[in-house]
């Protein structure tokens, strides 16, 4: 090959490569539906595609680029109906430590297995910051290792645009990009992970200023939750049954709330501030998973403490009766108590700086001292215990902390603390006004999650917990999805099926229910199963035998009772001809029988 001498080439070269997607994507547009205009426009989407990446191939991930005051409804809109069309039961978002972070190989074993778990269980979207580094690569990792093909794990990351290491790649409308990672990195941007499924970048016009994102990711995630734990009306269960989609969630609609539970590993300043949002203002439990330093160890420290110190001022004889003033004397000293005893890993919080969004300091082995890190102490004025403080005192059954101690023989099981997490929220709302209602709305959960071993060991624990009369509608619920495990649960536990269906009008609608298509039926009749034969299956098989034959439903002899017991059994394999063969040596056998007896 000859080489280009003139720079003019090469330079046209360089940019015909460079911007090869964009060129692309502007003269060969994708064609796209109008409601997919529709709601880019909306959203004002600055950009978008799809993301091919060279570390995994089999994965193309979509993407759209949006500025920070983009409508978060429509955002939300387009992920239901564009990327993950069925609607989760479950959203996990994991925020913390973006700086490479090496958990024990004992520790990574349960954190893996209980991520996969809990969202192949519950089809949970996973949401993190996306960037290849910290928490957001190890979760990566763990999806990609995934065994569940035919159910993928819908991984989401949210960053900001100016944050994400060859952004200019991604300057496209409808093409397809193949990602490619600058060998260097320069400071304040990091490369994309390869697993993750969805992108969102909100482009605020910075570069190399992380956080951006921050404010639209808990918006769009408060708009997920719906308020799911805020004070809200459980309607009685105990009523008849009543049709119900053809989904595996409660709430058939994509627009319905959905839980979204917070967990936190590692994590810095920039994390605490993300927990006090989710916890306080936005009512998300949250899960810190105690071993994994900074935030997490700082919070699982403030509950122990807070919860040492309430049991003394409460088992304190003179505070039995004390006066309103006597009473927030204690609680102020217990504030400052607290205060004093958390200033060290205060101090280690406030003086480590955040990467990537979640938390990390970008120059770990700079010394602690360092000019840089004293300047960002002195000039960050936030006070984190009082945001520490307050999660712990207005929302303290939102806070909930696993221990990966490496010394402990028993492997936590993560999926269930995340679970228990959410379960653990219901205990403080509102509307939940007795002990039955909260276990019935607990109940509710772990139907929608599926996940019988829940209700078993950390719902139904007291015998007389199941006395409870609500408790028939999810019984119903679970026998038109056919959810076995929970059915088996209520028989246990003696459900009758005899006196679930004395109302005729219920198994009709069952039957309906349990079908993927929609089916109308007629449910004013005394005879359910008849109903059912003739509207449902006999459209299906023909007139190839009579109704009351098929049910079993004439008064007969037992001879005839044989013949019908024989013509339900064999008449959709057998001819006619062959039935009266049948019938015929029946008769001629009986007549043998009767001459020999004679």
């Amino acid at each position: 090959m000859f080489k280009v001498q003139d720079p003019n080439v090469r330079a046209s070269s360089n940019f015909l490569f460079e911007n090869v997607n964009k060129i692309l994507s502007t003269f060969v547009p994708a064609n796209r539906r109008p409601e997919d205009f529709q709601l880019h426009e909306a959203i004002n989407v600055k950009s978008n595609g799809t993301i091919t990446f060279s570390d995994n191939k089999s994965n193309r991930a979509q993407f759209i680029r949006i500025p920070p005051d983009a409508s978060v409804w429509h955002v939300k809109e387009l992920m239901h109906r564009k990327w993950c069309t069925e609607r989760p039961s479950l959203v996990i978002s994991i925020t913390g430590g973006a700086k490479d972070y090496n958990m024990k190989p004992r520790l990574l074993r349960a954190f893996r297995r209980g991520l996969l778990k809990v969202a192949s269980t519950t089809g949970a979207w996973i949401i993190t910051g996306g960037m290849n580094r910290g928490i957001m690569k190890l979760v990566g990792e763990i999806v990609q290792t995934n065994p569940n093909r035919s159910r993928p794990i819908h991984l989401i990351g949210i960053a900001t645009w100016g944050c994400v290491s060859g952004f200019h790649q991604l300057d496209v409308h409808g093409a397809n990009v193949h990602y490619v990672k600058p060998r260097a990195e320069e400071r304040g941007q990091a490369s994309l992970e390869p697993n993750h499924t969805e992108f969102i970048f909100v482009d605020d016009g910075s570069e190399r200023k992380y956080g951006r994102e921050i404010t639209f990711r808990a918006n769009l995630e408060q708009l997920i939750s719906g308020d799911f734990f805020a004070a809200r009306f459980t309607p009685a269960l105990s009523s008849s049954l009543q049709p119900l989609p053809g989904t595996t969630s409660l709430r058939a609609e994509p627009t319905d709330p959905v839980p979204v539970v917070l967990l936190v590993v590692e994590g810095g300043p920039n994390t605490v501030r993300t927990v006090h949002e989710a916890v306080v203002q936005n009512n998300i439990p949250a899960v810190f998973i105690e071993g994994t330093g900074r935030c997490c160890d700082l919070f699982a420290e403030a509950i122990h403490l807070y919860n040492k110190y309430r049991a003394k001022i409460e088992s304190s004889e003179a505070n039995l009766h004390s006066d309103p003033a006597t009473i927030q004397r204690h609680n102020d000293e217990l504030k400052n108590k607290l205060r004093e005893a958390l200033k060290d890993k205060i101090l280690e919080i406030s003086g480590a700086g955040d990467a990537a969004g979640d938390g990390a300091n970008k120059n770990p082995s700079k010394p602690a001292g360092s000019t840089g890190e004293t300047k960002r102490r002195e000039g960050d004025s936030t006070d984190y215990f009082e945001l520490v403080y307050q999660c712990i005192e207005k929302r303290k059954n939102f806070l909930n902390v696993i221990s990966l101690n490496a010394r402990n023989p028993v492997e936590p099981d993560i999926d269930v603390a995340i679970l228990k997490a959410l379960l653990n929220a219901t205990s403080g709302s509102e509307s939940v006004v007795s002990d039955k209602q909260r276990k019935c709305e607990q109940f509710r959960l772990a139907l929608e999650w599926n996940r019988a071993d829940i209700v078993r060991n950390h719902i139904m624990i007291r015998e007389e917990d199941w006395e409870n009369r609500e408790l028939t509608g999810l019984f119903e619920i679970a026998l038109s999805r056919s959810q076995t495990d929970f059915v088996k649960l209520f028989l246990d536990h003696d459900f009758s099926l005899t006196d679930l269906f004395r109302d005729k009008t219920k198994l009709p609608l069952l039957y309906v229910n349990s079908m993927q298509d929609h089916h109308e039926i007629s449910v004013n009749n005394d005879d359910p199963l008849r109903t059912i034969y003739q509207e449902m299956i006999q459209p299906l098989i023909g007139d190839f035998f009579e109704v009351d034959v098929a049910l079993c439903t004439k008064t007969n002899t037992s001879d005839s009772l044989l013949d019908n017991e024989y013509l339900v059994a064999c008449s959709c394999c057998t001819t006619p001809t062959r039935r009266e063969d049948y019938q015929n040596q029946i008769s001629a056998e009986d007549g043998t029988n009767l001459s020999a007896e004679g």
